[in-house]
Order: structure tokens, then sequence, then C-alpha cells
């Protein structure tokens, strides 16, 4: 998911949540938010414990959420790194960190097998000459380990269920859940080793170079700018020197039909 594509991830998270949508425009939207999800996001427990002891319903919020540029009006801006995305990702990882989930069908009548997917979603996060946050999906098909990037992207507008459809049964699983997790943290640790080596290389010549203009403006001759030196130092280095993370966020199996199954395998 990018930038571009945050605008959606909003707009589901929250008509999946059953909050009004008041206002949709591609990069801003509008929400009127239910009280759960107020009393998640809005920081306000004051006044929600003043409610109940009123024994009141209460009001939750409203809240434009921006996530593109000259919009036709202004909103709370939401981006990789934002408090706020963070914030929604958490309250992601509360519900539940595992799903099963079976894809709905057609009235059919005849028997229909559904072929098995590991799905996750990851978020890499980069510090160092640069800050970035980058939330990852993948799938594998745990019946020949065919793996999937971008598979929530791709598939989040299916209709799924978390019972399984009438006439429908699963194929065994081959992989297993935990092995699947082994592969795709393989898989991306490898991936994001190849494509970051500019960043890897930028941030530690930053490093080097701001630690090199300490050493310069520092005098050790006492105590006190010893100290000076060494927090100056760990802060550079927290700040600067690159770092990389790789955190789960959630997962569980999607059941597919045969079609879709082969859709997302041949291409």
């Amino acid at each position: 998911m990018n930038q571009a594509e945050i605008h959606g991830f909003l707009y589901d998270f929250f008509t999946k949540r059953q909050a009004d949508i008041l206002h949709n425009e591609d990069g801003l939207l509008k929400v009127k938010l239910t009280k759960e999800l107020d009393q998640k996001l809005m920081n306000r427990p004051f006044y929600w414990q003043y409610i109940q002891a009123m024994g009141k319903e209460g009001e939750p919020l409203s809240v434009t959420f921006q996530s593109k540029e000259n919009t036709s009006e202004e909103g709370e801006w939401v981006h990789f790194g934002s408090p706020r995305l963070q914030q929604i990702f958490d309250i992601i990882k509360e519900e539940g960190k595992y799903t099963t989930l079976y894809e709905q069908l057609e009235e059919k009548t005849n028997r229909t097998p559904l072929y098995p997917w590991f799905v996750c979603n990851l978020q890499v996060k980069y510090r160092g000459w640069y800050v970035h946050d980058e939330l990852v999906s993948l799938g594998i098909l745990l019946t020949n380990g065919t793996m999937r990037f971008n598979w929530m992207e791709e598939n989040m507008h299916e209709e799924y269920s978390e019972t399984i459809p009438d006439y429908a049964y699963t194929i065994p699983l081959i992989i297993s859940p935990q092995r699947a997790m082994e592969q795709i943290t393989y898989e991306l640790s490898k991936r994001i080793k190849e494509d970051s080596q500019n960043f890897y290389d930028q941030s530690v010549a930053l490093y080097e170079k701001e630690i090199q203009m300490l050493d310069d403006l520092t005098d050790l001759n006492d105590e006190e700018s010893q100290n000076f030196y060494e927090q100056n130092k760990e802060q550079i280095y927290e700040r600067l020197y690159p770092k990389v993370e790789l955190n789960w966020v959630n997962g569980g199996i999607f059941y597919l039909s045969k079609d879709k199954t082969n859709q997302l395998t041949s291409i």
C-alpha cells in the first residue's frame, strides 16, 4: 500500500466498522464515528466517563481525513508514519491477529472446492536519512507455496464470510500456516535487503558526516564536554543510523474458489 491507496484503506476501515460516510472524494474522507471508534481514536476518556455517569448516549465526533493534496477542503493529514494511521493499525491488531474467511459464491448445487491461502499484512519501518512506513500484504497458497504480493489490495473488494458456503468444501493444507509465515518473512526480508541498499548507504554516509561534525566541534577536555558528546552521539545514532523493522499486523486463512485461485497464480 502506498500513499495513493491510503484513501481506499481508510474508506474500507470505517465502512466495515459501521461509521457513516458524510463525504467521500479522492483523497478526502469525512466520517461520523461510532461510539466505539470515537473511544478508540479521539482520546476523550473524560467525556465518555461523564456521559456514562450521567446515563446519556453521548455524541461521537465527525472527522475529516485528507490523504491527497488539493482536495475541496482540508482535513487531518494521514500518511505513513502519522500517529493517526499507526493508531488505526493498532486497532486492527487489537481486533484480532488471525481469522478464517471463505469466499462467497453464487448459489451452487454441486460440490465446490475452496483453496487455502495464508494471507498476512506486515508493516515495514524505515528509520535513517528518511523515515518511512510501508504496509505490505502477501498471500501464499497452502497447497503448493505460490506466493503473491499485494494480496489484500487485489482481493479486498471480494465478499467473504466466516462461514463456509453451502455445498463448498475445503482443500486440505499441505503447507502449515507456521511454515508459510517463515517463508513470507524470509522472502520479504530478502527483498527489503535487496531494495534498501541505497537507503542504507545514504543513511550511513549522513550518520558519519554528522559524527565527524560533532567530533570537530566538541572539546573533550572535561567531563561535562564528554557527557555532551556522548549524548549527542547517541541522538545522532538513533536518528540517522539505518534501521529497518518488520512487524506483523495480522493474518489468516482465506479459502478461495478454483477460478479465483487460478487467476491469482497465473498472473
